[in-house]
């Protein structure tokens, strides 16, 4: 069962070299990311930031409660063998996720075209869903 479903678009240029404070950095992305984005520079490195923080944001969508109260730097973006992307969760996030959404399965997809970095995440569960507050 489709638990709920979230899609995000964030500007590349917003996360290049000089946009982007080095503690918005440490704020807003895992302590992995963080290390990863110290090896890329430029485009490649913009990129890399837009996408994850697209893909927090969309995470946050699917799960109905925005970016309110899930820790960004919990948040990991990480990729299997295959390139596949998912998520990596610690902490509060972890347990706040599993809180809202018990069992669940999270999707991920990323893309980038410039000027754009985008993610769209569908969150399964096995759970009936709980009705939520003005669904009929």
């Amino acid at each position: 069962m489709v638990f709920g479903i979230g899609i995000d678009a964030v500007s590349i240029e917003r996360m290049a070299e000089g946009a982007i404070k080095e503690h918005a950095v440490l704020r807003m992305f895992h302590p992995s990311e963080v290390a990863t984005a110290g090896t890329l520079h430029g485009g490649v490195r913009a990129q890399f930031l837009a996408s994850r923080f697209a893909a927090k944001e969309a995470l946050g969508k699917a799960l109905g409660c925005g970016l309110r109260n899930l820790v960004l730097s919990e948040i990991a973006v990480v990729s299997d063998e295959n390139g596949r992307p998912t998520f990596h969760l610690d902490g509060s996030t972890a347990r706040q996720i599993e809180t809202i959404a018990p069992r669940c399965r999270i999707l991920l997809s990323l893309t980038h075209e410039p000027p754009l970095a985008l993610a769209q995440v569908v969150i399964t569960t096995d759970d009936a869903v709980p009705s939520r507050e003005g669904d009929s």
